[in-house]
């Protein structure tokens, strides 16, 4: 869908507002966690920088594909983690030769053995929700040649991040920021960064049209039909994006995440991550994760749940008290028997920024309750 000059122009103007810290709650009727984020004005800092200057693509999947695209005369194949989001393997397939090696977020580490490129693969190593530790990668590499490629999207300025040894790192930012869209392309080495790529894509206006209309939503205006238009507009975004070539950022994210990622949207949510661990029912799934390394900003609370049966009653049962809580990632044909099997057995939770404790006791209560 194309949006009008008119709602051009209004989002514009409605994207030089600031939100007071009073609008940043939203008000009891309308009540709710997790989902896309609303338009949140100006990034208060001080801000913890990114770890270097890149390139700021359209979506994090754009990234390693320009990256495929600038080394195809030496790169043989791409090495993924078994346990990735399928949508994003598929689109790599497009550019380059998949292999997989076995990981997944219930393992301290990889298992090596089934991790050997030849030294001119790229190999993509995933610090799952922000909890991993550097340290086995690096001796890993310390052993091994390859272009070692480290995907930091669930915690983009990581201490794991800020001190990469990597070739090459990227980050998919619209997982921690309220951005219409990015990924940021970065050489801890300080290699050469690939330069290919399109103008700005039109999902990034409708994306932003929905946030800006998410927001009116839930400080404004409680009509119903408000949020079936952010949803669609968020949808048709998508769609927009799927269909996009190798592209830019937009000029909205690139101004908005251009110092780095506010201080103060760390530290909240790593306290509601901690806060939210402890108040955790027994009759909750088992967490995957109950400490990170030091500095570091999970992504969320993920647990697993003995069955999918059980994960999806207990997910349907938080979206009926409007929290609304990801799969990472959607099992989709084609994925392998095990993949798909986890997959269908864990829930992350939201403890980001736009909340406080007294959501995450809401949240914990409704889990009781379930």
């Amino acid at each position: 869908m194309l949006l009008t000059n008119g709602l051009a122009i209004a989002i514009l103007q409605l994207v030089r507002r600031t939100d007071s810290p009073e609008e940043r709650r939203t008000t009891p009727a309308r009540w709710e966690v997790g989902g896309e984020f609303h338009w949140m004005g100006r990034a208060p800092g001080p801000f913890v920088a990114w770890p270097m200057a890149g390139i700021w693509y359209l979506l994090g999947r754009h990234t390693v594909a320009a990256l495929l695209q600038s080394l195809r005369l030496h790169a043989r194949r791409l090495w993924l983690p078994s346990y990735f989001c399928f949508d994003i393997k598929q689109f790599w397939k497009q550019f380059s030769d998949v292999v997989q090696y076995h990981d997944n977020p219930l393992r301290a580490e990889p298992d090596w053995a089934t991790l050997r490129p030849d030294p001119y693969d790229l190999v993509v190593a995933v610090n799952y929700f922000g909890a991993r530790a550097q340290e086995p990668w690096r001796k890993w590499r310390n052993r091994n040649e390859c272009v070692l490629v480290e995907d930091h999207s669930h915690d983009p300025v990581s201490g794991w991040a800020l001190h990469s040894t990597a070739d090459y790192a990227f980050a998919s930012l619209r997982k921690t920021l309220p951005v219409p869209d990015g990924g940021l392309l970065w050489s801890p080495r300080g290699l050469p960064l690939p330069m290919g790529g399109v103008g700005e894509s039109s999902g990034s206006l409708t994306k932003l049209a929905a946030m800006l209309w998410k927001r009116e939503y839930l400080f404004g205006d409680a009509d119903p039909e408000i949020k079936a238009t952010y949803r669609r507009w968020q949808q048709e975004g998508e769609h927009a994006f799927e269909k996009a070539t190798i592209a830019f950022a937009s000029d909205v994210t690139q101004t908005f995440a251009s110092s780095g990622v506010p201080k103060v949207w760390r530290e909240r949510r790593r306290a509601n991550t901690q806060y939210l661990l402890a108040a955790l029912p027994k009759n909750a799934g088992r967490p995957v994760f109950s400490s990170w390394p030091e500095g570091a900003a999970p992504l969320g609370v993920v647990l697993e749940f003995p069955s999918q049966h059980l994960r999806d009653a207990c997910r349907l049962k938080l979206q009926q008290q409007n929290v609304y809580c990801a799969v990472h990632w959607p099992a989709l044909p084609g994925c392998q028997p095990a993949e798909a099997e986890l997959a269908g057995r864990l829930l992350t939770l939201p403890t980001d920024f736009r909340y406080d404790r007294e959501d995450m006791e809401k949240i914990a209560s409704i889990l009781a309750n379930a």
